[in-house]
């Protein structure tokens, strides 16, 4: 229990010099654009960005998601464009991993090694598109690998070549 609650507090540590470093910090009014159209599936609320790899710093790769507010039974594309930044969020959540799978658990759940799923979450606003939602980075880490989110640079690395922050 105790190595649970050091755990949390070192996180939070973390999460607190995160919001005063500029290597995290994304001003509202920032521009991301789109290079190039996206298609998302039928029934899903979004589409996976398949950028470019930041390593195995972190041996699990970062990940973004471009996410729309309301879900189609048909295949909907996304044009090319520029989106503005309207305010930013992130969360992290407490993960754990086994051999068969992976699974959310409770903070003084003691089966096994920890994983840290850390997101940065950029809502987005475009004039041409209004049903653009938001974009999600993410990726998960070992809790004993002093884990943060993701820093602009290593967001703009996974997005490139398909988006650009600017």
């Amino acid at each position: 229990m105790l190595l649970a609650i050091s755990l949390l507090l070192a996180a939070c540590q973390a999460l607190d010099s995160e919001d005063q470093s500029p290597a995290y910090q994304v001003p509202t009014g920032t521009l991301l654009e789109l290079h190039q159209d996206l298609v998302i599936p039928p029934d899903q609320a979004g589409v996976e960005i398949r950028g470019t790899s930041i390593g195995d710093r972190y041996r699990y790769n970062a990940v973004c998601r471009l996410e729309v507010w309301t879900l189609s039974d048909v295949p909907r594309t996304v044009r090319a464009d520029r989106f503005r930044v309207e305010r930013v969020g992130r969360e992290w959540q407490i993960f754990s991993s086994r051999v068969s799978d992976l699974r959310p658990v409770a903070l003084f759940d003691r089966d096994g090694p920890h994983l840290l799923w850390y997101a940065t979450f950029l809502y987005l606003h475009s004039e041409q598109q209004p049903d653009i939602y938001r974009l999600v980075c993410g990726h998960l880490q070992n809790s004993d690998q002093n884990p943060h989110h993701l820093t602009i640079s290593e967001i703009r690395t996974t997005l490139a070549p398909v988006m650009s922050l600017h």
